[in-house]
């Protein structure tokens, strides 16, 4: 079976549990996110997937009915970029397994090093974050990344899509000096990697003998054959202006640019090309010391006003990844600072799905899509909101594995002196 088929198999669906019951889930504000939202509006799922959305939908006999009045209903959140499930306790080394030795680690695959029992899943899904971009860290080509949901027994039944993207780190001081070493590097392999795969085409024709096996130059062709996108982690717009040029010579049709807030000085040329992005942490101090003290906060606008289609993330750290749920209130602070709150909560929902290749599955609350959601006792973007339920494919998730809400509960009720 063909890469491409596996992928197309684990998107279908196929890979994940879906509920098999039908549920009406009534009385709650829904919000698609692609649409106005519903006042008392119904989500009607069956067997794992939403069947119908509105005010008026006709509920069959043989449907389950959840009460959901006075909450709001919202899809899944969805990070963009994060460790989470690669890594554990940042101060114990055998916990940690974001990063590989070496510079070029193109046969690095996110998902199978995921680890299915973290303790930092339910404390994220308990934030409403149900699906995460697990991306690998370190080198200059990095690997690459899949679609996780946050619920399942093992790596294989979490992939929802793999691979997402292969993920190349942009050297920083090669926008200055057109003979980098690692820039040079990776073009070097790039250069082995297309003889390679010419090597095994006329192999597969019968015109050569067959080149020897090898896995990092494997794991690039479906990347030079423009059938995985390339993810360009950057730093300041000059380094990123220097990657957008480097992929265009490279011939690379499928690019998503990963970066700060100085994406928001490229929005014209990113709309104009139509690259998405993925902004980098919302919460940062000015990179220089000319600039105003809200730099970071208005880029997200300044991306929407252009056009740009985007996604917000903090950054995707080791650090962040226990606290991955609060992609909500960088979106938040954006939507403070200009950003109109719809669009703010697309970067956290629709816009990411769709940069990782799972807008036809997630991101959205649509007939035909996956009953990923949760439900909120208000605006998704608000700090004081508490997510009271959360579904993944249909089956509700047991909040109370969150080992921070048991440590709540318990505490909760101690005797005061």
């Amino acid at each position: 079976m063909s890469r491409i088929a596996i992928a197309l198999l684990l998107a279908s669906g196929l890979a994940g549990p879906l509920k098999a019951e039908t549920v009406a889930y009534v009385g709650a504000t829904v919000h698609p996110v692609s649409g106005d939202a519903i006042e008392d509006g119904i989500l009607l799922v069956r067997d794992g997937r939403i069947e119908d959305i509105g005010a008026d939908v006709e509920i069959p006999d043989d449907a389950r009915t959840e009460d959901l009045s006075g909450l709001h209903l919202y899809p899944g959140l969805i990070h963009a970029g994060t460790v989470l499930g690669l890594t554990e306790i940042s101060s114990v080394p055998g916990t940690q397994d974001t990063t590989e030795m070496g510079q070029v680690n193109a046969a690095i695959r996110a998902e199978v090093a995921v680890n299915h029992d973290s303790m930092l899943f339910a404390p994220n899904v308990a934030g409403g974050l149900l699906t995460a971009h697990v991306v690998p860290q370190g080198g200059l080509i990095r690997g690459t990344s899949a679609a996780i949901s946050l619920s399942g027994w093992n790596w294989e039944e979490m992939t929802l899509a793999a691979p997402v993207g292969m993920h190349v780190a942009f050297p920083r001081s090669a926008a200055e000096n057109e003979d980098d070493d690692d820039l040079s590097l990776i073009d070097e392999v790039l250069d082995q990697a297309r003889s390679w795969s010419r090597a095994m085409t006329a192999w597969r024709d019968g015109n050569a003998s067959r080149p020897r096996n090898n896995d990092q130059y494997a794991a690039l062709e479906p990347v030079l054959e423009g059938e995985v996108p390339v993810f360009l982690h950057t730093q300041g717009e000059r380094d990123m202006n220097a990657a957008l040029d480097w992929a265009n010579r490279q011939g690379f049709e499928r690019i998503v640019l990963v970066g700060g807030p100085d994406l928001q000085h490229l929005a014209d040329r990113l709309a104009l090309e139509d690259i998405p992005a993925i902004l980098n942490s919302v919460y940062t101090m000015p990179p220089r010391a000319w600039e105003p003290y809200d730099e970071a906060y208005v880029a997200a606008s300044n991306l929407a006003e252009a056009g740009v289609r985007f996604a917000i993330t903090d950054g995707g750290s080791a650090f962040n990844a226990g606290n991955a749920r609060h992609i909500t209130f960088q979106a938040g602070m954006a939507a403070a600072f200009g950003l109109d709150s719809e669009t703010a909560l697309k970067t956290v929902t629709l816009w990411p799905a769709e940069i990782i290749g799972m807008g036809e599955e997630l991101g959205s609350l649509e007939t035909g899509k996956r009953a990923t959601f949760f439900a909120a006792t208000g605006d998704a973007l608000e700090v004081t909101t508490q997510i009271q339920r959360a579904w993944i494919d249909g089956e509700e998730y047991d909040l109370s594995r969150d080992r921070q809400r048991q440590l709540y509960e318990r505490y909760r009720e101690r005797p005061r002196r």
